[in-house]
């Protein structure tokens, strides 16, 4: 729906964004003799963006405004060439905004301390607020054009914050890496705008939704439901093109915590914008969802084997992308917006906490793990299984209802498990640990129920039926699920066997899936680092 400029939400979305390009348009030697002027006024744009949200919220709660509401900002969406800029404004834009404008606040405050007295400051500022400027308008897009050419200023932000040590060989390595993926991945979404456009006419995330809606799909859409599926998997870091994400750890750690904690969802964010469309194709989302799978199982597994912070928390997110990406190659759409929302808090969190954990472990006392039998592992589950379905139950949410709560109800149980075994003492269960567990059940399904509330206007609803085939995928997610948690708690609190030990070298190596990958990448596109200090020329693997 194109409405009015000035009665629409959307139009205060751009506030944000506006006032971020803007100090990301700072003079470089302005910024670096007032670096912390820039540092305060990123917090302040950060905490307004996120003010302005929530008054568009209000505005659209006490308005008239559709679910969706389209604001045309430049150009025209129809034509042969429909050439426009657009602002979509809906729950999902809502939150997503919302959500980024905090975490941008709280990453400029954070870098206050973290970088000051170094020299470069003042251009890390710069390139922070040009690089969230541009997420911003990923988020925000009401149509492909607009996000390809966000997506595109968000990644060159990124790659300046990237290689913010610029002597430092391993940062210009995976930046190199990452820029040949990221190309890659917009080059995909571009050929499926370009279809996209051919077949439909227009590129509005409305208007393809609209088109999917009147009946049977042209080879171009199909084409492009594949495209848009590819360009998730290598902005996700999805397997096997996993590596740069792993390897971005030289950067600065508020760097981490952005990309972790908010520009790597771009890839989940358009699937959500397109749903409608990979939803009438099908093929592509269960695609997506084996991607998915194979990607959260290889992360669950190498995290265990790290030794360092920060790697163990990138396996974790490209884990929890992986997980994520398997809800919505399932159609689980809401969840997987509840899912987004948790993981960007906690792991912008994690990242900007990482050096106290030094600390932690460092303190004395710490209890050796006991060791978890298979009948104590089997009885946490049973029982973790009993409290998630009837607490499912109580909530209104059933198999019947939800089938696909086959598999997220079982990733749920599994997940309280680990809860129970972590306090599992001898044959004593505590019962604190149990009615823990019924509130932390309580409270998820009550978020899920919740959460399809407020996008039942933006996102399709939880399928209540599924073909039968799809009951095979559910299964396998289930039982591949049990059986990282039987691994997990009772395999790894055994004393050390031969096959668990050559096995361990191998998931600290991630399996080593990424080197051919790899290698691939720098006989392709071989690298060029002039900047480093006595190294010249390209590198070849």
């Amino acid at each position: 729906m194109i409405v009015n400029p000035v009665s629409s939400p959307a139009a205060l979305l751009l506030l944000g964004p506006a006032l971020m390009l803007l100090l990301g348009s700072v003079p470089v030697a302005v910024a670096s003799r007032h670096p912390l002027v820039v540092g305060r006024l990123i917090q302040a744009v950060g905490l307004a963006s996120l003010l302005s949200t929530l008054a568009a919220v209000l505005l659209a709660a006490l308005g008239d405004a559709q679910p969706q509401v389209t604001l045309l900002v430049l150009g025209s969406d129809t034509g042969p060439v429909p050439l426009a800029l657009s602002v979509l404004a809906d729950s999902l834009t809502f939150t997503v905004l919302g959500l980024v404008s905090l975490l941008v606040a709280i990453i400029a405050r954070y870098s206050t301390n973290y970088l000051a007295g170094e020299a470069a400051q003042g251009s890390f500022f710069r390139w922070l607020a040009f690089t969230a400027s541009g997420f911003m308008l990923v988020v925000i897009a009401g149509n492909m054009l607009m996000f390809l050419i966000a997506i595109l200023l968000t990644s060159a932000g990124l790659n300046r914050l990237l290689t913010y040590y610029r002597d430092r060989l391993p940062a210009q390595m995976v930046a190199h890496k990452k820029h040949l993926f990221s190309r890659m991945a917009d080059t995909a979404l571009l050929v499926a705008a370009v279809l996209i456009a051919a077949s439909v006419g227009n590129l509005s995330f409305e208007a393809i939704a609209a088109s999917v809606e009147q009946g049977d799909l042209s080879w171009q859409l199909h084409l492009a439901a594949w495209l848009i599926v590819a360009y998730a998997v290598l902005k996700s870091g999805q397997f096997p093109f996993h590596g740069w994400l792993l390897q971005v750890m030289e950067a600065p750690t508020p760097v981490s915590a952005l990309l972790h904690a908010g520009i790597v969802y771009s890839g989940a964010i358009i699937v959500l914008r397109t749903h409608e469309l990979l939803l009438a194709d099908g093929n592509a989302l269960i695609a997506l969802a084996l991607v998915g799978l194979m990607t959260a199982v290889l992360a669950s597994l190498a995290m265990l084997t790290q030794t360092a912070i920060k790697s163990s928390l990138a396996w974790s997110t490209v884990g929890q992308l992986g997980f994520m990406l398997l809800e919505l190659g399932l159609g689980l759409f809401v969840l997987a917006v509840l899912h987004l929302v948790a993981h960007s808090l906690y792991k912008a969190h994690a990242f900007l906490s990482s050096g106290s954990m030094v600390d932690v472990l460092r303190t004395p006392g710490s209890r050796p793990r006991r060791r978890v039998t298979s009948l104590a592992w089997g009885a946490a589950v049973a029982l973790s299984a009993a409290i998630t379905f009837a607490m499912a139950a109580a909530w209104g949410i059933t198999p019947a209802k939800e089938p696909a709560l086959v598999a997220s109800g079982s990733i749920v149980a599994v997940a309280v498990a680990q809860l129970l075994l972590a306090g599992w003492a001898g044959t004593a269960l505590k019962v604190r640990l149990v009615v823990v567990s019924v509130m932390v059940t309580a409270v998820y399904f009550g978020l899920h129920t919740g959460f399809s509330a407020v996008y039942s206007g933006a996102l399709e609803p939880i399928p209540e039926a599924v073909p039968a085939g799809q009951y095979l995928l559910l299964g396998l997610v289930a039982v591949v699920f049990l059986g990282l948690s039987y691994f997990q708690s009772v395999l790894t609190s055994r004393p050390a066997t031969p096959w668990l030990q050559r096995i361990y070298v191998h998931l600290y190596n991630g399996l080593y899936t990424d080197l051919p990958v790899e290698r691939l990448v720098y006989r392709v596109w071989p690298a060029r680092f002039r900047d480093l200090p006595g190294r010249r020329g390209r590198l070849r693997s």
